[in-house]
């Protein structure tokens, strides 16, 4: 029996593409070649949006619990500290979760790996992916467990999300272009002797070093920098070779001691030419890699398994049209692209040795940032567009071929566009609870939000072939909707088609029945 889609790779990008295929009742197997999830905390920081993805898988509360709510940040030049920019409720207004959540990874695979268990999968461990070759109809994967049983796994799909060392990236000849950095950097989880908040973000910046000081549970703290030159050539760097003069690297009161794990690796910043070639697909570091500045890598891959779980779904369940799949590579390529080249930019500022750059970053960098931090302090703009960027609550498909013509009507410029997320955005419903519309997104994939007291009959019959895949939900105009109605720029009637990864597809004011149906056949699925 052929496989519908096999993923590889187990960390939390591949455990979310799992979840999310197990949710849509879709076979897969997942195999990984470690033996168990991480027991590191490695990637830390669950930004907004990846929150909300575990909020419609249920398990948001459960990731909160686990993890701690940072409540700054702080920012040190030279022992000097020079800004500290408050975190709590900093989105307010934006998302459910207006904060940055520290969970580390370890927690983060096995709350997702919990969730697949209960949905009947589990991970097939010490299982690795020697070598595969595809036609047009399927994927032929050779597989060995346990360092010696081999089989041959025949697949609609296979889904790399084995890193940055991706075996699946290697087999298929993708190439994987970008730099490496000089710098080399650590991440080290151990305790440390620090008068600083332990609920609270620290960074510091001395010469050409950075420190990065995040707190964990149990009295533990995540330390990131720069490895110091003189010890930057050895095979293996120990605890010894980084904690030995932390503190005079980045003129900060500090000792560190007790160390748990201790990670050195070369930093680069690449992304895969494509997310795809045939029935194979990269995500997550296997498709993009870059610094750890700016805490996006996993989120980032999270967002990968997501964008590309709801089309693996349609076609499997043979509804798709055929130029779905080609949008993952579309949509999903500019965000890697952006991001990887904004944190290189940063990267390289914070550490080059440039004598104008340090000169810069000296003299004219410590006022500048006083500044900023005062500025982002007292302007709430400034810190909703600051937290839109990091959150990743702003990343947009705007551009993409599925939001094209997919307006109809004059809608006010601060209505939601198609290729945005569904905004968070609160109104008093018939029962006169709050609500906040994205909770009305159903498991039935895509929401079509009608404005108005009842669904047009002409509606219901253009999405009769698609009810499986469409629920609808209609917006009675009340004194209790108005400002829901203002905020999606609706005047009397209209309706927003929103994606199952929760992006709007498609808007119209006149809730043509004619133009939803063109939308819905022209992009997502095979004509009836």
């Amino acid at each position: 029996m052929e496989l519908p889609v096999l993923i590889v790779g187990a960390g939390p990008t591949g455990l979310l593409l799992a979840c999310q295929l197990a949710i849509h009742k879709i076979p897969f197997r997942i195999i990984d070649k470690n033996k168990d999830h991480t027991t590191q905390s490695r990637a830390l920081v669950i930004q907004a949006r990846s929150v909300e993805i575990l909020d419609q898988m249920g398990i948001a509360e459960k990731a909160i619990r686990h993890g701690q709510i940072a409540r700054a940040g702080n920012a040190y030049i030279n022992g000097k500290r020079m800004v500290r920019i408050p975190f709590i409720d900093i989105g307010k207004g934006l998302t459910k979760f207006p904060h940055i959540l520290m969970l580390e990874q370890s927690h983060t695979e096995r709350i997702l790996e919990e969730f697949l268990q209960s949905h009947g999968y589990h991970v097939e461990r010490r299982t690795e992916l020697i070598r595969l070759s595809q036609n047009e109809e399927r994927v032929s994967s050779v597989i060995r467990s346990n360092e010696r049983n081999e089989e041959t796994i025949k697949s609609k799909y296979v889904v790399g999300a084995d890193g940055a060392h991706s075996i699946v990236r290697e087999q298929l000849k993708i190439p994987f272009g970008g730099k490496t950095y000089q710098q080399s950097l650590f991440v080290l989880d151990c305790k440390a002797e620090v008068d600083l908040p332990n609920d609270e973000m620290h960074l510091a910046f001395a010469g050409t070093s950075i420190g990065g000081l995040f707190p964990l549970t149990n009295g533990r703290w995540r330390i990131l920098g720069t490895i110091p030159p003189e010890v930057a050539g050895k095979e293996e760097i120990t605890f010894e070779d980084v904690a030995t003069n932390f503190a005079q690297r980045v003129k900060m009161k500090v000792k560190l001691k007790d160390p748990h794990w201790i990670s050195a690796y070369h930093s680069h910043h690449r992304y895969a030419s494509t997310f795809q070639l045939g029935r194979c697909f990269l995500a997550g570091d296997a498709a993009h890699i870059h610094s750890p500045v700016g805490a996006q890598g996993m989120n980032t891959g999270l967002q990968d398994a997501y964008n590309l779980a709801w089309k693996l779904t349609l076609a499997m369940k043979g509804k798709a049209k055929a130029t779905l799949l080609d949008t993952y590579t579309e949509e999903r390529i500019i965000i890697a692209r952006n991001l990887v080249d904004t944190i290189d930019k940063v990267f390289n500022f914070l550490t080059s040795p440039n004598s104008l750059i340090k000169m810069f970053r000296s003299y004219l960098f410590p006022p500048g940032m006083q500044l900023g931090g005062a500025l982002f302090k007292h302007l709430k703009l400034v810190q909703q567009f600051a937290f839109t960027r990091v959150s990743e609550l702003g990343v947009h498909y705007r551009e993409s071929s599925l939001s094209k013509n997919a307006s109809w009507g004059n809608f006010s410029s601060h209505a939601p566009h198609p290729g945005e997320r569904l905004p968070f955005a609160e109104y008093i419903d018939g029962s006169d609870n709050v609500t906040n519309i994205q909770d009305r997104m159903t498991e039935k994939f895509f929401c079509l939000f009608i404005f108005n007291d009842k669904i047009p009959d002409d509606i219901l019959s253009a999405i009769l072939p698609y009810n499986e895949f469409i629920s609808v939900e209609t917006i009675p105009f009340s004194e209790k909707t108005k400002t829901l109605y203002k905020r999606f720029g609706i005047r009397k009637t209209g309706c927003y088609l929103v994606r199952p990864d929760m992006y709007i597809g498609y808007r119209d004011v006149n809730i043509n029945a004619q133009e939803l149906l063109r939308h819905l056949t022209q992009n997502y699925f095979d004509k009836v």
